[in-house]
């Protein structure tokens, strides 16, 4: 069963009690023909235009299982409980009116929109259809758009280049570029953008838009696709009076224009209040009213709770149908208070009359006839790769700290290594001086691996999130446009550190040597990125990521590149795991290239100052033997290493999937 048909299967539970008994509905065929009809056609006949113009959920109950205790306690042993965010609610919102969800938190409002755009983490039981056509994730990545919360935008691109590459990734493969600027500068217009259309994004160190224009910025990309459905999750937050009304003017614009336009809100202002079309009331995942805006107080009023004269009707009705959790007295007061309120609307005329509206709306399409498979044809994987490192690195070459780090950072240990080392010579002393030098060509561009991503990857992070979740490209084009951006620079910050510390300090005077030193540190460097990278695709924090990194950066180094202590001395088990090391075969590398057919002195031989090694080969041979036989296993190791990360890089990731970004 694909992925459209376990979707599907969420919402078609026949346990949902949904008005009309199974056998009726079997009848019907009603499950026949949500099961089929998932996609539509770009174009609707004039029968189906006029016969139903809503979104409907119908039924729903929407139920997570969730850890008893905090993580340390009993750690994965710990209990697991149930809990009923939503609780049978049904909605009918109509296509072209803004609708307005409220409540306090914890109510289930984002938890109703995760309903409607199938992003549950949960058990969801009932019915949720735009027309004719079961909402399925299918559905909804084709018709649907979900702005979430929390802005998401690269901060060094400008509004346009933001919604250009956007426009990229979400419109055909056959759209011409004249097409997609044409598409740019109409949602530029709708949103209100055209001031700004060519001002950075900006971000926490250099300012840019204000709040409600990166609001602004993020619908605006939600937008073009044009989708039939729009569900918004607090889209004031944060924002000014003005502004918000502003925006919230905006989204009554587009509802009007004949989408359906759903968001969540807390507490709005009466300016606000009276643009919404439809207003909707949650307390405890259930109803407490839902009805057009200019019903509800006269709705209150009817069941005996008349809204005070100049107070806010939303404000006001929001506070009646929270619960105070302050104390046991006033919760259980509140609580009782709150379940009269829903008690009061499931009875009331108004529901009965939405349900029957929507009892209707399943009857009335089960004769009508199947649409053909209709999809969106995204742009091609290589157009998709293109795009995504085009726009990396106009982000990376705009941000002039990152960009200069990227080249540079990994330069500024070489000063330290030259002063520390000085020139090498060809005595006996010269063999340790050695070694600490490759110690540090080792150790010293894994560790500018971690700190970069660190610093600058939580951002792209983010923004993979939301784009990922949209299904506009897949987790391995992320990694491999990320490594195809980042790769040059590690080359050229390699080459350049390579070129100083090689030439200053005396090494080997071969080009060859030389070719192969800037290699394995190319490697290593281009490794401990991935490493990094990955290890913060399994943990949100970079703070984590950093330590975890460097952790093994620490380990490895000290029981497998046999610099600090020869193999040959440390525990089995330390030799087995050495194995599955980056380290032990750039280390290797490294100390062949360096000592291979390399002569020592030893000016006054004796019990004094002992010739321990005449050359270097004899090092070799007593603390890596064999390793000269072994430069091309290394070699094939450690472009393995490479490679193996980046594929594990992308398995952590999509194993661990999309986290809530509420």
């Amino acid at each position: 069963m694909d992925e459209n048909d376990e979707s599907s299967r969420d919402y078609l539970d026949t346990g949902s009690g949904i008005g009309l008994d199974t056998e009726h509905l079997s009848l019907l065929g009603f499950r026949t023909i949500l099961w089929n009809c998932v996609t539509v056609e770009p174009e609707e006949d004039e029968y189906e235009q006029e016969a139903v113009s809503a979104l409907n959920v119908f039924n729903v109950s929407y139920v997570i299982t969730e850890r008893i205790g905090a993580w340390w306690s009993g750690c994965c042993f710990r209990g697991k409980r149930s809990k009923t965010v939503l609780d049978d609610v049904s909605f009918k919102f109509p296509i072209g009116e803004l609708t307005g969800i409220l409540g306090s938190s914890g109510s289930g409002k984002t938890s109703l929109l995760d309903v409607i755009s199938c992003r549950t983490e949960g058990e969801v039981r009932g019915h949720v259809f735009y027309k004719k056509y079961a909402c399925t994730k299918h559905f909804m990545k084709q018709f649907g758009s979900y702005v979430l919360q929390a802005d998401r935008l690269l901060p060094n691109l400008t509004v346009r280049e933001t919604l250009r590459y956007s426009a990229q990734l979400r419109l055909p493969g056959s759209a011409t570029s004249g097409e997609i600027d044409k598409k740019v500068a109409k949602v530029i217009n709708e949103m209100g953008l055209r001031t700004v259309a060519d001002t950075r994004i900006g971000g926490s160190m250099k300012r840019g838009l204000s709040g409600g224009e990166k609001r602004r910025v993020t619908i605006a990309i939600q937008l073009l696709q044009e989708p039939r459905i729009l569900l918004l999750d607090e889209p004031t937050s944060g924002l000014d009076s003005y502004t918000a009304r502003s925006l919230v003017s905006n989204l009554a614009d587009l509802a009007h224009q004949g989408k359906a336009v759903i968001l969540t809100i807390h507490q709005p202002r009466f300016d606000i209040y009276k643009l919404f079309d439809n207003v909707g009331i949650l307390s405890m995942g259930q109803v407490v009213y839902y009805g057009k805006s200019n019903e509800m107080v006269s709705y209150f009023t009817g069941i005996g709770d008349p809204c005070p004269q100049y107070a806010n009707p939303l404000d006001y009705y929001v506070d009646e149908a929270s619960v105070d959790r302050r104390n046991a007295e006033s919760e259980q007061k509140t609580s009782g208070r709150v379940k009269h309120l829903i008690s009061q609307y499931r009875e009331s005329k108004l529901h009965k009359d939405m349900v029957g509206d929507i009892e209707e709306s399943l009857i009335r399409y089960l004769d009508a006839r199947t649409q053909p498979e209709f999809k969106r044809r995204k742009p091609s994987y290589i157009y998709i790769l293109k795009c995504l490192v085009s726009r990396l690195m106009v982000n990376l070459s705009r941000e002039r700290t990152g960009y200069l780090s990227r080249i540079f950072m990994m330069v500024a240990f070489v000063p330290f290594i030259c002063i520390f080392l000085g020139r090498l010579k060809d005595n006996q002393q010269s063999v340790q001086d050695r070694i600490g030098l490759m110690y540090q060509g080792s150790q010293v561009p894994y560790f500018m691996g971690i700190l970069l991503p660190v610093a600058l990857f939580p951002p792209l992070r983010d923004l993979y999130y939301r784009e990922c979740r949209d299904g506009l490209y897949s987790t391995g084009a992320f990694i491999l446009a990320y490594t195809i951006h980042v790769f040059p620079f590690q080359v050229i910050s390699s080459l350049i550190f390579s070129s100083i510390v090689y030439w200053a300090t005396g090494m080997n005077p071969y080009l060859d040597r030389f070719g192969i030193y800037t290699a394995v540190v190319v490697i290593i460097h281009f490794c401990g990125e991935i490493v990094t990278v990955g290890i913060m695709g399994m943990f949100r924090s970079p703070h984590v990521a950093n330590s975890i990194s460097t952790m093994i950066l620490a380990c490895s180094g000290l029981f497998a590149s046999g610099m600090l202590r020869s193999l040959g001395s440390m525990l089995d088990i330390l030799k087995w795991i050495s194995w599955a090391t980056l380290q032990k075969y750039c280390s290797e590398i490294l100390v062949v290239n360096e000592f291979h057919n390399l002569n020592f002195t030893c000016p006054n031989p004796g019990k004094i100052n002992p010739c321990l090694f005449t050359t270097g080969d004899v090092y070799l041979d007593t603390f890596y033997p064999g390793a000269v036989d072994h430069m091309e296993r290394n070699f094939g190791a450690c472009v393995g290493f490479a490679v193996g990360y980046v594929v594990l890089t992308t398995l952590v990731f999509k194993l661990k999937g999309i986290p809530n970004l509420h």
